[in-house]
């Protein structure tokens, strides 16, 4: 089923001829790809949150990195071989134990690296074999930028997943480099997988001085002339760490052999489904094995884990929070209204297809992170109790960013389904109902790259129905070629 498929390979003097390759080969190379980043993802999960703090290897001790110390078991300091340090096959040959002292080794790692792997096999196969999104040409600038734009967007959020589910914490560093990632893809030109808006239209403007009015409120904030909202460790809320989390290894169930057999299960049945099923639907089945392969390895916590519920309950209850929250509405101010200003400002902008990308990736990040302190802000309001990590806007915003204002909403509506699935499965097992929101939004953004265009134009078709064949053009799938009316039959 899978063909030989053409890769453009682009040298520094130009264009070179085009290459055939086996489309199965690049799809093994992305998988790989994804397992090595899944591995290296493991170490941002657990190192992030505690990077600054003193620990000792080898009788040296200084602050903990990303990169130092080396791989070791966090209990006898073993140093890991880089043979035994193989994604998923090195848990396998350490039989999900440390050679050294026999401590076992959480199952998470094996099953991060999975879950990536399979989430960048389905964003490569989706996009250039099933042609989910708009049909992007393989090449550097048709396919190749947004295509490395989203496969650094899913690692970044799968790391900011899990993050969340340990320490209810999201790094801002984090959504920070999506931004400045999208941001960045504005330079390529004719990309037809990025947001785009047009300039001249209403939403551009809104979008330019949305912008400018949050540059705007951050430099007065900067300067303290607007205040910094829960800016004291008395009013902290568990937004941020005011120091570096405690380097704590990742939980470790009692029996790790089921997780891992479930985990290759699901892959198993998304190889199942490139069988049995169409392209688009089993690139769509790949990322929902690969997003199932990260959660199983993520969320599941021992029982004799730490209950941390109890704690979020009592950081959200800030008896200060409505005083705090009214902080963050006179930061909102300049913003919306420089939004509003502008749209009716009588301006036309020139039409520049790197303004309407950059454009379209500004209106996605105000509206995704609007959306979410909005309802932060009339939550807490409304309880009494800080509503929502701060951390969530701007991990929104970063979401909306990449996929665009359209999609960013789809996922911001598609995000509390996913969620309440899952708590409904903790309320069967008898476990506290807390649950970090980061994941959930995380896991929606992902899906949306595939889903998004389709439940838009689906939505758009029901709120104003089209004659019969222009709705029949309106629901061709991206990349889909439009179908030509049958030429009248002629008689002789």
């Amino acid at each position: 089923m899978l063909e030989s498929h053409r890769w453009m390979i682009y040298g520094l003097g130009g264009i070179m001829p085009g290459m055939e390759f086996p489309l199965w080969l690049m799809a093994a190379f992305l998988f790989l790809l994804g397992c090595c980043v899944g591995s290296f993802l493991n170490v941002v999960i657990w190192r992030l949150p505690a990077r600054g703090t003193p620990v000792t290897f080898n009788n040296k001790t200084a602050p903990l990195t990303l990169s130092w110390p080396p791989s070791h078991c966090p209990l006898c300091q073993h140093a890991i071989a880089w043979y035994r340090n193989i994604p998923v096959l090195g848990w396998l040959m350490l039989r999900g134990k440390c050679r050294a002292c026999q401590a076992p080794i959480s199952a998470r790692y094996p099953l991060v690296e999975l879950g990536t792997g399979l989430i960048y096999l389905s964003l490569y196969l989706g996009f250039f074999y099933a042609h989910w999104n708009h049909g992007a040409a393989p090449s550097i600038l048709g396919g190749a930028v947004p295509m490395v734009l989203y496969l650094i967007f899913v690692s970044c959020l799968l790391a900011a997943s899990a993050i969340d589910a340990d320490f209810f914490i999201i790094p801002l560093g984090i959504p920070y480099l999506i931004m400045a990632v999208a941001l960045a893809s504005c330079i390529f030109g004719a990309v037809k997988m990025l947001p785009s808006v047009t300039p001249a239209s209403v939403w551009g403007k809104l979008a330019l001085g949305g912008t400018l009015g949050l540059l705007i409120s951050n430099v007065l904030v900067y300067l303290k002339i607007l205040p910094r909202s829960f800016s004291t460790p008395q009013d902290h809320n568990g937004d941020s760490a005011y120091a570096p989390m405690p380097l704590i290894p990742p939980p470790t169930l009692k029996k790790s052999w089921p997780q891992i057999a479930a985990g290759f299960v699901i892959a198993f049945g998304a190889l199942l489904a490139w069988v049995l099923c169409a392209p688009k639907v089993a690139a769509l089945v790949t990322m929902l094995a690969g997003i199932l392969a990260f959660l199983v390895g993520v969320l599941p916590r021992p029982i004799e884990a730490p209950d941390d519920s109890q704690l979020v309950l009592e950081e959200s209850a800030d008896i200060n929070a409505r005083r705090e929250i009214r902080k963050e509405i006179l930061f909102l101010l300049p913003p919306f209204g420089l939004a509003i200003l502008a749209a009716c400002i009588p301006v036309a902008l020139p039409a520049l297809p790197w303004l309407a990308r950059l454009l379209g990736i500004l209106l996605g990040l105000l509206v995704g992170g609007g959306m979410i302190w909005v309802i932060r802000i009339l939550g807490t309001l409304v309880i009494g109790r800080v509503a929502m990590g701060a951390a969530d806007a701007p991990l929104m915003a970063a979401i909306g960013a990449v996929v665009g204002a359209p999609a960013v909403i789809v996922a911001f509506f598609l995000a509390p389904i996913l969620g309440l699935i899952w708590a409904v499965v903790l309320k069967f097992q008898g476990k506290p109902n807390v649950l970090p929101y980061g994941p959930w939004l995380s896991m929606a953004a992902i899906l949306t790259l595939f889903i998004g265009n389709p439940v838009i134009h689906w939505y758009a078709d029901q709120l104003s129905p089209a004659p019969p064949p222009k709705r029949q053009s309106t629901m061709i799938w991206p990349g889909e070629p439009v179908p030509q009316p049958a030429a009248a039959n002629s008689k002789p």
